[in-house]
């Protein structure tokens, strides 16, 4: 590691060359961007998605969100403000959305790492581990940009709301979990567990009452009342089908539920795929084993935190890295835990990678803890991106375990007084 630190910093150090490997990839990236959503025949963006459900909303039709398609089939699934925030913008043409999308998620990139810095000193990254996370997290990131998707702007909420936090202004840390909540319901929902954890009441107040916010009132305004509940009850009842005995029967059946998908990288999805050889076998010898076997696994690893925390009051002086690195376990936790999570929701990630780095600072070189740090960041970097690049590491799981692994380290060293 101290190899890699090197480089990394003498690239740093050479300003001119950092820019330029920057600004190459940005152009490269936002180019191919450009051309999949904007100018390719075979439209190979989730943009549209999103943008036909806001066309839905600004044609007074907003009771079709949940039955609209874009071209490539596949269906809106979200809660129904994030189509309404949209609306504005959803008749505008592809090429000027698309660039619009990729800024906007470059912007919350770079907000990410600019508040990351901003972090109190025990919890700030040096400049050369966040460029080491941010490298980590490289496929996942570049996925979410060329497919349009959303991925980076929960991320940057996750930073807004930790550095929220910890200057305590709590109250905004609620209201920005709820919109985060609203707009795309994992994996930033399991944050309520973390703020539960810390017992910071105002916080988990403000986030209801964000909830109520963003899930009905705002929305209603928007939509009516009535409408929005139905909106709402529509929502509640996809999220309930991906979780049903006969999800096989559902029309989101093939386009997201299935488990038998490469790029679903939840506990229960790759644990199907292992258990059963194919979906049509899995179909024919439904059981609820696996669903009952991978939840308990998931109220054990929910709970492992909790077990590992140091009982202090509110308002009483914490660790700010050991903070960072508890709260950098809950959304990873939901996306294990979810019956639905494909890869490039891990962009999560970039937080545990950052705290995997910085608990390594504090443990002696050389010690079983140190190298167990080191060993579990390079399979979780490597294993998501084999799970990226290769679809039969994803149909077993690679990115999974090798994101567990990296977890399991983590809270391992919360457990131990010398490491956090």
């Amino acid at each position: 590691m101290e190899l890699i630190q090197k480089l990394i910093e003498f690239i740093l150090s050479r300003k001119w060359l950092g820019i330029l490997l920057v600004l190459g990839l940005v152009l490269g990236v936002g180019i191919s961007t450009f051309y999949r959503g904007a100018i390719s025949p075979h439209q190979r963006t989730d943009l549209t998605v999103y943008l036909i459900a806001g066309q839905m909303v600004a044609e007074g039709r907003a009771n079709y969100i949940y039955g609209t398609e874009n071209k490539r089939g596949w269906h809106y699934v979200y809660p129904p403000i994030l189509a309404i925030l949209l609306a504005p913008v959803s008749k505008w043409p592809l090429g000027a959305t698309v660039p619009l999308a990729y800024l906007l998620s470059l912007a919350c990139l770079a907000g990410t790492v600019v508040l990351s810095r901003r972090f109190p000193e025990n919890a700030r990254p040096a400049p050369w581990q966040t460029a080491l996370a941010m490298f980590f997290c490289l496929p996942m990131l570049l996925n979410t940009l060329t497919r349009g998707q959303f991925g980076i702007i929960s991320l940057f909420f996750m930073a807004a709301i930790f550095y929220s936090y910890l200057t305590r202004r709590k109250v905004l840390a609620g209201l920005l979990l709820a919109l985060a909540v609203a707009l795309k319901i994992s994996p930033l929902a399991f944050l309520v567990f973390f703020f539960l954890m810390k017992r910071e009441w105002r916080t988990l107040l403000s986030t209801i009452v964000g909830f109520g916010l963003f899930f009905f009132l705002l929305p209603s305004l928007a939509v009516g009342f009535h409408q929005n509940w139905a909106l709402l009850k529509i929502w509640q009842g996809l999220m309930s089908a991906s979780q049903s005995d006969t999800a096989y029967h559902h029309y989101l059946w093939g386009e997201l539920f299935t488990p038998f998908a490469e790029d679903n990288q939840s506990l229960y999805a790759v644990v199907t795929r292992l258990v059963w050889h194919s979906q049509a076998h899995f179909i024919r010898h439904y059981s609820t084993i696996v669903r009952w076997i991978t939840t308990g696994i998931g109220i054990i690893l929910l709970a492992l935190p909790f077990m590992k925390t140091k009982k202090t009051s509110p308002g009483a002086a914490q660790d700010p890295l050991r903070s960072l690195a508890e709260f950098s376990l809950f959304p990873m936790l939901m996306l294990f835990t979810s019956p639905v999570t494909q890869i490039h929701h891990y962009t999560v990630v970039y937080f545990l990678f950052i705290a995997a780095l910085m608990i390594m600072d504090r443990v002696p070189r050389g010690s079983w803890t140190r190298k167990c740090l080191e060993f579990s960041l390079w399979t979780c970097a490597l294993s998501l991106t084999l799970g990226m690049i290769f679809s039969v590491a994803g149909y077993w799981g690679v990115p999974l375990w090798g994101s567990m692994l990296l977890l399991g380290v983590v809270l391992f060293c919360l457990g131990k007084k010398s490491a956090v």
